[in-house]
Order: structure tokens, then C-alpha cells, then sequence
């Protein structure tokens, strides 16, 4: 099965908003729940179909600055995969300009037929007062964690 149609075990604290117009965060975090944006009991495939060209968003991560924290987790009958982060965020982007674009051994990848996890800080979060901190200082070290783990089943 697709990711699209694998369980995703997490509730965010909210997403990103995105003005329409200029495709700029808002600086509003709208809370989850209740929307197609919550993932505790359905999958990205089951709610894709409420949200206007599919997932492109950047969910909110509740976490202490520097603790690495669970992002994600999917699963489906066969595998597992974890990821966590000390990232503030993680972006959600469901394969929304596949168009049958040519893969591996000729597969053919169609709009929504997967989903990438990115680990992030928000997006303009340098223009966006009370987003995460994104500028590096001279003489300060970036460190950040993502850590991918695997499970599979047969």
C-alpha cells in the first residue's frame, strides 16, 4: 500500500496557515482537530478529498527546545516507519503535481499516490514574528536531529 493510505498515529498541535493569495504563512497555527488535518484515526487517503489540492502543509511539533520528539509514525501491514526530530515542525506533501511521472521498473507515479515527511523549521519563519527562531548567528552551531527507524514485517 501507498503511504497515502497508511496510518499515521499522531495528533499536532495544528498547521501552519497559508494565505492563498501570496502562498506566505499566516502566523496563525490552526488547531487540528476535528478537520482533515488530524491523523489519529483516518488516513492522508481517506481525508485527502476535504482539502483543496491535497497536503502541502507544515504541522506544528509540541516539543521543548532541543528534545528530540516523536514527528511521525506510519504503518501499514508489512512496515513501520518512525521519525523523530528537535526540528519545531514537520511538512506534509501529498504527491500533489504527480501525473504519471515514470518511476522504477516502470512504475507510474499518479497525483496522490505517495507522501514525503519533511522535518523543518516553519516556512518564513524569519519574516513571521513569534515563529521558531531561524537565524544563525555568528559563532552559534546549527545542530538538529531527525531520526528515521524502520520496521517490516512479512
Amino acid at each position: 500500500s501507498s503511504g497515502i493510505n497508511a496510518e499515521y498515529g499522531y495528533d499536532y498541535a495544528g498547521y501552519v496557515e497559508m494565505d492563498p493569495d501570496t502562498i506566505l504563512p499566516t502566523g496563525q497555527i490552526i488547531d487540528c482537530r476535528g478537520t482533515a488535518f488530524e491523523f489519529r484515526d483516518r488516513t492522508i487517503g481517506e481525508q485527502i478529498g476535504s482539502v483543496e489540492g491535497g497536503y502541502d502543509h507544515t504541522f506544528s511539533l509540541l516539543s521543548k527546545d532541543g528534545w528530540v520528539v516523536p514527528a511521525a509514525e506510519i504503518a501499514s501491514d508489512t512496515r513501520r516507519v518512525k521519525i523523530h526530530t528537535n526540528q519545531p515542525g514537520i511538512h506534509v506533501y501529498s504527491g500533489n503535481y504527480l501525473n504519471g511521472t515514470p518511476g522504477k521498473a516502470g512504475q507510474r507515479y499518479e497525483r496522490h499516490s505517495g507522501v514525503a515527511l519533511e522535518a523543518q523549521n516553519f516556512p518564513n519563519a524569519v519574516n513571521v514574528k513569534g515563529f521558531p527562531e531561524s537565524v544563525l548567528q555568528p559563532g552559534e552551531e546549527y545542530k538538529r536531529n531527525i531520526t528515521f527507524s524502520f520496521e517490516f514485517q512479512s
